[in-house]
């Protein structure tokens, strides 16, 4: 009897202890079963929420000019003209800057008489050959002005030229005619001319194209070449020069070159200036980074989330750039190969 007993006594304990893992195991199940209800609840309210905004957001849409304008994507940025403006400005101004223009070995010929009313009608003729050895100017954005339009953005962007220095070589020939010869006589002279450039300002219009090109908004700008006229105001030692060479002539001589007015002749050259195109090829296309890697950690894990733009629309009031986001978890460093 005793170790009759004894058996009913495990039969009942084990039996107990399979009926309270039953119980624990039917209240996880309900539990985790709860768990996901609730988890499929959540799904659903947070879906019929996106859905009710999608749908005021088209609702809106239609009633709205700039948001009908919107592509239709998973991501939508929407960036203010003013900020666009700004932004691209910004950019514009890299077309230009510091862009050095160069103008080489150029000759301007100049040759004529002098008359008078005396008994020496022509005391003389003279020839002036000005050789360019080198002018350059350095050019530099102003601020500039953005038109939004639906095929590309109108660009008004002034350029100066900004500094910037010539030299060049003054052959300088006087060949005296009757008796002025005997008081003159033919001479030449050699003088070396430097100075600055003046600065001066050039209105250029153009436009840009934007595209979307592998992830990167690409501006090209489409300029006319740019003329740009070089124009050098000479150095006080090219006058001293000038002024050196001539007086040391004898006082007849000097009358007679007074009324060719060496300065003022070349004075009013290199006032006309010297006209250089910058050709178009100089504005290049802008490449922009437009995709956006972010790195995020949900529940102990690292997820990597791509946002690439696919979709660009130009609006008077705003840019659209419509995106499409990927994600994926980043594999764990102690994961095997």
């Amino acid at each position: 009897m005793t170790r009759l007993g004894g058996r009913r006594r495990r039969r009942v304990a084990l039996l107990v202890v399979f009926l309270v893992v039953s119980v624990v195991a039917a209240g996880t199940l309900a539990w985790l079963a709860f768990r996901e209800s609730r988890r499929a609840e959540r799904i659903a309210s947070l879906q019929r929420a996106r859905d009710e905004l999608r749908e005021r957001l088209l609702a809106l849409a239609a009633k709205d000019a700039v948001l009908a304008s919107a592509p239709d994507a998973e991501v939508l940025v929407g960036v203010p003209e003013g900020v666009a403006a700004e932004m691209l400005g910004r950019i514009t101004t890299r077309l230009v800057h510091q862009v050095q223009v160069v103008l080489r070995d150029l000759d301007v010929r100049k040759a004529g008489e002098v008359h008078t009313q005396g008994f020496v009608k022509t005391p003389g003729r003279y020839r002036l050959h000005l050789r360019i050895h080198e002018v350059t100017g350095v050019l530099e954005p102003g601020t500039p002005k953005l038109d939004f339009r639906s095929d590309g953005i109108g660009i008004a962007l002034p350029v100066r030229i900004a500094r910037g220095e010539g030299r060049a070589t003054l052959r300088f020939a006087w060949e005296s005619r009757g008796i002025a010869g005997l008081a003159c006589g033919d001479f030449r002279a050699e003088i070396p001319v430097s100075g600055r450039v003046v600065p001066r300002t050039y209105p250029v219009r153009g436009t840009f194209a934007l595209e979307l090109e592998d992830g990167a908004l690409v501006a090209t700008p489409s300029f006319p070449d740019l003329e740009v006229n070089l124009q050098v105001e000479p150095s006080p030692e090219t006058w001293k020069e000038v002024e050196r060479v001539l007086s040391g002539r004898s006082l007849q001589c000097r009358a007679a070159l007074k009324m060719v007015d060496v300065p003022a002749l070349l004075r009013r050259r290199l006032e006309r200036g010297f006209d250089v195109k910058v050709p178009q090829k100089v504005f290049r296309p802008l490449r922009l980074p437009a995709a956006l890697r972010r790195e995020v950690t949900v529940a102990g894990r690292t997820h990597v989330v791509l946002t690439v733009p696919r979709e660009l629309a130009l609006t008077p009031r705003v840019v659209w750039l419509g995106a499409d986001v990927k994600g994926e978890a980043r594999p764990s460093a102690s994961a095997p190969e």
